[in-house]
């Protein structure tokens, strides 16, 4: 095959030595370094100083197969820079990058002569390796003339550089004249790509190693944050802000579910927030069906090759898989079953919510606001849904750098006939979650899960804890009364047995001398007659106590409440415990201010009868003072209004106010030492109490203190009430 002299000599020059020591130095030159931007730069100017061309680039090709200088080398300002400048996908038609990456081919051209000098490292048409290189001379297609004359280049030579069998850009060397190419130029620079190739690989891996150390490091400091000697809200919040800020998001929010002991659910929120324009109340987002499909899960058969490549992909990503899997998560191989696992949290990256036709109903809220892009990341622990973690990132405003102004129109078909820097500027632009940033999400979300579960059981735990303690206690206190009650009822018996057997016994006796007629005169037998008649009847009143006590217990005790003029009762109280006042010096003064009253007349006088006894019981000196007073009630818990109340006070040896509660419990004096001196069962002040709750009323003690008297008052319904 012919070649042109203006652009390709097949000689191999100069001497291999010189070859390998040029080559020797570049390669040494492009592995001093790691990092790809110094890679790039020492890998052009060694290519220009070789080649002694007027500028040498490298063009890295974007997704959307636009691409971007990004290093450069140019000789004394003969050819204007492109660094920075971005290319439009047609500049490199698709044919011509199928062929870099199947054929390897290499492209010389020459604009003077209008040829170009393809070669080629494998078949076109096979992509398998030639013996020999394969060339090609053809003409130069005249739109890619009229391209390169309007860059100011006159000769060209294209190396594609390959990673991953993927075409990651090409190595180019413009001059602005007629430049011819060696076989050994070729050679060289094919060795050159080579090397790019490898060092484009160990800087990934190195970008890659770093980016997962940081990684790591965040989850580190957020693990370490989420066991902090703080509140669980004040470290969810601190979280939610350092996860935010992670990830560069505008705001965010943290929801977790409500457990069964406590009702709906807690928001955690931070920065910017989706609000409907007149909406008094924040947005409940995770309220909403798209919210709760991607909280709720699914639970579906996993394959085992995938699974294997969830957890071989980074340690982060295991770590984050892991706490939703069985145990035997490692002894998975690909040729094992399908097996249905507890579901992995599918994180949710939205980059634009507007072309997102499930969040058409909240579009609205967001729409005040500049968030553009949403990452919502379920929370669970095992088949447990803990809530979500929700990142919101706004919509930015972009410029990009092109050489030239081109027109996207397919129809205009002409190249651009000038280079000069032309600036697109593209406002409220989606910013796209990257991969690095969704895993280091799912890490963060594992942590979060795994906090909150523990603060859950923790809690939980608590609550049992004191439900225990508390149910031992009440247990405890359970048993201190009932060794109480038991101990009252021994006493009790012991009281009563005394109190039954004195009355019992003095009237067997009284009865034993009347009937042996052991008496002198008449005097002396009514005398005998009265003692065992009042024996008798304290007998009577004994046991009337007793089974009195026991009917309120047990809930029989029927009250007939009518109007009583109470003046007239309490005269009748006066008159009854007149002769016993006398004798023991001590003045019964009654004070009543109240015509009627609404009770039971008969238990009314019960209860009168019990407080003016005790009175006197235990009063050796002083007076004894019954009133009766019209009150207002006002406490919360009435309902009557109009009511009665009634004191009886003494000048006795009054009470303990510790103790004064105690009275009122069956079986209870103030203590031992009253009971046997003055006697009595401890049963008079509970049946009051328990017959004045019956009639509606209540009764409470007052006293100063030892030797300082007693005031018993109780409260019935006044009749007015009745009107009401």
């Amino acid at each position: 095959m012919n070649q042109p002299e203006s652009s390709f000599k097949e000689e191999i020059e100069p001497s291999l030595l010189a070859q390998g020591t040029l080559l020797n130095r570049m390669t040494n030159r492009i592995r001093q370094s790691l990092e790809l931007p110094e890679i790039l730069a020492a890998t052009v100017a060694e290519t220009r100083s070789f080649l002694g061309t007027d500028r040498v680039k490298v063009y890295r090709f974007h997704p959307d197969e636009s691409g971007e200088v990004i290093a450069e080398s140019i000789y004394q300002q003969r050819l204007p820079s492109l660094l920075g400048l971005n290319f439009p996908a047609d500049d490199i038609p698709p044919q011509a990058r199928e062929m870099f990456v199947k054929a390897r081919q290499r492209v010389i051209v020459d604009v003077l002569s209008q040829q170009v000098n393809v070669s080629w490292l494998n078949s076109p048409d096979t992509a398998e390796d030639l013996a020999a290189i394969g060339l090609l001379q053809r003409p130069v297609d005249p739109c890619h003339v009229e391209y390169l004359t309007a860059m100011g280049v006159q000769s060209s030579l294209v190396v594609p550089i390959l990673h991953h069998q993927q075409l990651w850009g090409l190595l180019v060397s413009h001059h602005s004249e007629p430049r011819v190419f060696s076989a050994t130029d070729l050679q060289i620079l094919q060795m050159v790509a080579d090397q790019v190739s490898i060092a484009i690989a160990q800087s990934n891996l190195l970008t890659q190693a770093r980016e997962q150390a940081a990684r790591e490091a965040i989850v580190n400091q957020i693990s370490t944050l989420l066991h902090a000697p703080l509140s669980i809200q004040a470290i969810l919040q601190i979280v939610l802000q350092r996860v935010i800020e992670a990830v560069q998001g505008s705001g965010g929010r943290l929801f977790l579910a409500g457990t069964e002991a406590t009702a709906g659910g807690h928001l955690y929120a931070y920065g910017t927030q989706p609000q409907l324009p007149d909406a008094a109340q924040p947005l409940d987002l995770e309220a909403s069906s798209f919210w709760q499909e991607l909280m709720e899960g699914q639970t579906k058969p996993v394959q085992p090759a995938l699974l294997l490549s969830l957890l071989q992909r980074s340690p982060l990503s295991k770590a984050a898989i892991a706490a939703s899997l069985t145990p035997d998560l490692m002894e998975i191989t690909e040729e094992a079953q399908p097996v249905v696992y507890p579901a992995i949290p599918h994180i949710c990256a939205i980059a634009d919510l507007y072309q997102e036709p499930k969040l058409a109903a909240l579009q609205a809220a967001f729409a005040p606001s500049r968030i553009r892009s949403i990452l919502i990341m379920p929370l669970r622990y095992g088949q447990q849904s803990l809530g979500c973690l929700s990142i919101f990132r706004d919509e930015v405003d972009t410029e990009k750098a092109w050489a030239g102004h081109w027109d996207s129109d397919e129809r205009q078909q002409r190249p651009r006939q000038s280079f000069e820097v032309w600036r697109e500027l593209k406002q409220a632009q989606a910013q796209p979650w990257l991969e690095g940033e969704t895993e280091l999400i799912r890490a963060l979300g594992t942590h979060l899960s795994m906090a909150v579960m523990q603060n859950r059981l923790y809690q939980y735990e608590r609550e049992q804890r004191l439900l225990v303690e508390m149910r031992n206690q009440e247990l405890h206190t359970a048993r201190t009364v009932a060794e109480e009650a038991s101990r009252l009822k021994s006493d009790f018996l012991s009281s009563t047995s005394h109190e039954l057997r004195t009355p019992l016994a003095s009237t067997l006796n009284y009865l034993k001398l009347l009937k042996e007629g052991f008496y002198d005169n008449e005097e002396e037998l009514k005398e005998y007659i009265q003692v065992a008649y009042q024996s008798a009847e304290n007998l009577v009143d004994i046991i009337n106590d007793v089974l009195d006590i026991a009917k309120i217990e047990a809930g029989r005790m029927n009250i007939n409440l009518e109007i009583v003029h109470l003046p007239t009762l309490l005269q009748e109280e006066q008159n009854l415990f007149n002769l016993d006042s006398r004798r023991k010096g001590i003045a019964l003064i009654v004070e009543c201010e109240v015509d009627n009253v609404y009770a039971d007349k008969i238990k009314l006088r019960q209860i009168l009868t019990n407080l003016v006894s005790n009175a006197l019981k235990f009063t050796s000196q002083g007076e004894i003072r019954i009133h009766a007073v019209k009150k207002i009630d006002n406490s919360s818990q009435s309902k009557i209004g109009q009511i009665v109340e009634v004191s009886v006070t003494d000048t006795g040896i009054g009470i303990d106010l510790e103790k004064r509660d105690l009275l009122f419990e069956p079986f209870v004096q103030a203590d031992g030492s009253i009971k046997r001196r003055y006697g009595g069962t401890g049963l008079g002040l509970t049946i009051s109490k328990r017959l004045v709750e019956l009639m509606g009323g209540r009764i409470w003690i007052n006293s100063g203190g030892k030797d300082q008297g007693t005031q018993v008052s109780f409260t019935l319904p006044h009749t007015d009430a009745l009107n009401l």
